[in-house]
C-alpha cells in the first residue's frame, strides 16, 4: 500500500482486534492482519473467515463481513513511514504504537495502550485498559503527548536526562514517583514537573487507576 499524503492512514478494528503500528524506514505501508472466527462448527467457523473482507484502500484499513456478524476478530501489525499520520479505532482490543513522529489520535473501549519513542502530536483514550508510556532521546519532538484512561493504571519510564513538561493525575489511585511536585487532595493526585529544559507537554490521567514514574537510566 501507498503511504497516504495530506491526510491519515485510517485503521479500524472494529469490532474485535487490536492494532499495532510501527514506524519504520520504508516509503510503502506494509499490512498484516491476523484472523480469528468462532462457531459451532469448525467447518462453520472457516467459512466466516473466508467471507471477510480485509481491505487497504483510500488510505483506511479495514475489514467487514458482508453476514453483518460479530463472531471473529482481525487484529493488525502495520509498518509505516515515520511521520504518516494515523486515525485509529478499535473497541476490543489493545493498541501498540512504537517509533512514529506524526500526528496521531486513537482510541478503544476494551483494551491496553503501549506507546514508545514516539513524537509529534498524539492524543487518544482508552476506557478499560491500562497504559504504558515509554518515552525516549532527549526530549519529546513535536506539539505533545495527551492520553487518558478511565479504568487503568499509567506506568511512564523516561530517560533521567529527558526535558518535557510532564503531568500526570489520577482521581482514585496513588502516584509512585520522585518528581519534586504532587498536589494530593482527598481523593485527586496530580503529578507535574518541569524535565529539564522544560519543552512540550507530555500528559497522561486516569478515572480509576495507580500511577508509576520511573526514570531510566540511561
Amino acid at each position: 500500500m501507498v503511504a497516504p499524503a495530506g491526510q491519515p492512514l485510517t485503521v479500524s478494528a472494529d469490532p474485535n482486534g487490536g492494532i499495532t503500528v510501527h514506524g519504520w524506514d520504508g516509503p510503502n505501508v506494509r499490512i498484516r492482519a491476523k484472523i480469528q472466527t468462532w462457531s459451532n462448527t469448525e467447518a462453520e467457523a472457516a467459512a466466516r473467515a473466508r467471507r471477510l473482507v480485509v481491505s487497504a484502500s483510500n488510505n483506511s484499513v479495514r475489514t467487514t463481513d458482508p453476514e453483518k456478524e460479530n463472531n471473529w476478530s482481525v487484529s493488525y501489525e502495520i509498518f509505516v513511514p515515520r511521520t504518516t499520520a494515523l486515525a485509529i479505532n478499535t473497541v476490543n482490543g489493545g493498541i501498540s504504537l512504537d517509533n512514529l513522529q506524526a500526528a496521531i489520535t486513537f482510541e478503544t473501549t476494551n483494551g491496553g495502550v503501549n506507546l514508545a519513542n514516539l513524537g509529534g502530536h498524539v492524543k487518544g483514550e482508552t476506557t478499560n485498559g491500562g497504559v504504558n508510556i515509554t518515552l525516549s532521546g532527549s526530549k519529546w519532538e513535536g506539539k505533545g503527548l495527551d492520553v487518558a484512561t478511565t479504568n487503568g493504571g499509567i506506568r511512564w519510564k523516561l530517560p533521567r536526562t529527558y526535558s518535557a513538561q510532564l503531568f500526570t493525575s489520577t482521581d482514585m489511585g496513588g502516584i509512585r514517583t520522585s518528581l519534586p511536585v504532587i498536589k494530593s487532595g482527598m481523593f485527586h493526585k496530580e503529578g507535574t514537573a518541569s524535565l529539564g529544559q522544560g519543552g512540550a507537554t507530555v500528559k497522561a490521567v486516569t478515572t480509576n487507576g495507580g500511577i508509576d514514574v520511573s526514570q531510566e537510566r540511561d
